[in-house]
């Protein structure tokens, strides 16, 4: 009832999704709200919003409800075959690395299994592995990056390159520093990044930092004069290197692409088999 109520945003439609009364969800929430203690609506004319509580409590019905309907397709799939479905969440960024010969190679030995593969911005893909939308995500993970709550399956690391458009009179840190900054991680981890480069120094952040998480757009914003970006070694080699860049001499951190997965997540077969898959393409 408290997702449908999520989804719809209202209690007419949750109670319309669900086939109720809408008295019978509200004599159902109020009864829960009761039983815990605390409002979990705040109901207002333009629908209802969830306090604090029933963010906490949305968060856990989500990923129950999740594992339910995963329960329900397994003993589906033993009764009567019905294809099952491995939902892949991938991050803009780890949608650059080639791992299509993987993909072929799991549909060749797990045809009745379906794929759904959906890319997102780096929030997007964590909210809905969260809340159990997605069975696993394929993601690159900067060391200054907070995954905690998420099991990490590591597959590969990459050195990063730091990367300039224009000709480079002062290097130090300090000139830099008045430059126009790519960003391509999350705005959290941004500061970090920083205070692992400055290393000691007394250089302030810059003051002109864009985040861009589209490699698409990233890659023409690079190429704009004066501006200094970040890049995995990866994506500085081939037909669409950035050529025109000049690299800078920082040591900067590693990063790691590898599958996220929540802690109580339960691999079926298929998923296994195409995580070694992955694993396999990236040797």
């Amino acid at each position: 009832m408290l997702v449908a109520i999520a989804r719809q945003g209202t209690l007419m439609g949750a109670a319309s999704e669900l086939h109720l009364t809408q008295p019978a969800v509200t004599k159902s929430i109020k009864e829960l709200e009761a039983q815990l203690g605390v409002q979990l609506l705040v109901r207002s004319g333009r629908g209802v919003r969830f306090t604090d509580y029933g963010e906490i409590l949305l968060h856990s019905a989500r990923r129950i409800t999740a594992e339910m309907e995963s329960a329900e397709q397994a003993i589906a799939q033993m009764k009567s075959a019905t294809p099952s479905t491995l939902k892949i969440g991938v991050s803009l960024l780890s949608a650059t690395v080639p791992v299509y010969a993987a993909l072929s190679r799991f549909r060749a030995r797990w045809p009745q299994t379906q794929l759904e593969i959906m890319e997102g911005m780096p929030r997007q893909i964590i909210d809905s592995l969260r809340s159990g939308e997605f069975d696993l995500c394929l993601a690159f993970i900067a060391d200054s990056d907070s995954i905690a709550e998420f099991a990490f399956i590591p597959l590969a690391r990459w050195p990063q390159r730091l990367m300039y458009s224009g000709d480079v009179n002062d290097a130090s840190l300090q000139a830099l520093s008045a430059s126009q900054w790519l960003w391509n991680h999350t705005a959290e981890s941004w500061l970090p990044f920083w205070q692992h480069l400055a290393a000691g120094e007394t250089s302030a952040p810059p003051r002109q930092m864009t985040l861009c998480t589209s490699w698409t757009i990233y890659r023409q914003l690079a190429l704009e004069p004066n501006t200094v970006s970040i890049w995995p070694e990866f994506l500085l080699h081939g037909d669409n290197a950035p050529h025109a860049l000049t690299p800078l001499r920082f040591a900067l951190p590693e990063i790691t692409l590898g599958f996220m997965v929540r802690r109580d997540h339960v691999f079926s077969r298929a998923t296994e088999h195409f995580i070694e898959c992955v694993k396999a393409e990236l040797k």
